[in-house]
């Protein structure tokens, strides 16, 4: 197992960091707190403190689980809170084993067709870019990362075969290329993917920048990522719930209300 494995082992690892102090997080101690040990509560929220939802990725019709699960390795790498897919003709299928539970960090929305992604999108406010080779694509992704320093922004990839469909480059309000020099003009899909994104939080990964996540979603997300962690005994804290106790008796025959968390 690589050292990258290794340190996203169980969804959040103790590997290495840019970042050593819980400096940004505006979450504070929190009642999920005692559900973590200290070292994950605060890997959480210093990770939660990084993430963006200005940039969101968008991938049309991926078939290759393998493809899947990089392009979400990389947006949790890059601290991408958020993957729009679209399953119209394939699944998007995430192999949990190379994942090592990293895409349970991430939020992600599926839809049947491009068109609801992009009407989505559009109603958050997103200006939305697909990848393309047509001659008045940008060809320079410092252009496009002014764009995103302007605006929110969502990219668009399409799938291993076809590339992106006619719909999601007719309707896009933009287009632009990853400039190469070599003999293809293209790259795997989830290569493309790493690519573009590292070149658009380059910066930010650099300088160690908090994300743009309000208090609100911060804690929000916190706590999302406590119950995928925790399970019934985040609900039991968080939501005030009462387990019902399972029916049982002990070596003697006598009753017992069982309870597990």
């Amino acid at each position: 197992m690589s050292s990258t494995d290794r340190s996203v082992r169980d969804g959040m690892g103790d590997g290495a960091s840019s970042f050593t102090e819980c400096k940004d997080s505006p979450i504070g101690d929190h009642v999920a707190d005692q559900l973590l040990t200290e070292s994950r509560q605060t890997k959480y929220k210093q990770v939660i403190a990084r993430r963006t939802r200005r940039l969101v990725v968008v991938v049309e019709d991926c078939y290759d689980p393998h493809n899947a699960t990089a392009i979400m390795r990389t947006c949790d790498s890059f601290g991408v809170q958020e993957v729009h897919v679209t399953t119209a003709r394939n699944t998007f299928r995430i192999n949990s084993r190379i994942s090592q539970g990293t895409h349970k960090y991430i939020d992600l929305f599926v839809y049947p067709h491009i068109e609801d992604a992009y009407a989505a999108l559009r109603e958050r406010g997103y200006t939305i870019l697909v990848t393309d080779l047509r001659a008045e694509s940008i060809k320079d992704l410092r252009i496009v990362k002014e764009k995103l320093d302007e605006q929110p922004l969502a990219i668009v990839f399409g799938s291993e075969a076809k590339g992106v469909s006619q719909v999601a480059t007719d309707r896009a309000d933009g287009h632009f290329l990853i400039p190469m020099s070599g003999f293809t003009e293209s790259m795997n899909v989830s290569v493309a993917v790493a690519v573009t994104v590292h070149a658009l939080r380059q910066d930010a990964l650099n300088t160690d920048a908090p994300g743009d996540l309000s208090a609100e979603e911060q804690t929000a997300l916190y706590e999302k990522w406590v119950r995928a962690h925790k399970g019934k005994a985040a609900a039991v804290l968080l939501d005030g719930k009462i387990l019902q106790p399972s029916s049982g008796e002990d070596r003697s025959g006598e009753p017992l209300d069982e309870y597990s968390a």
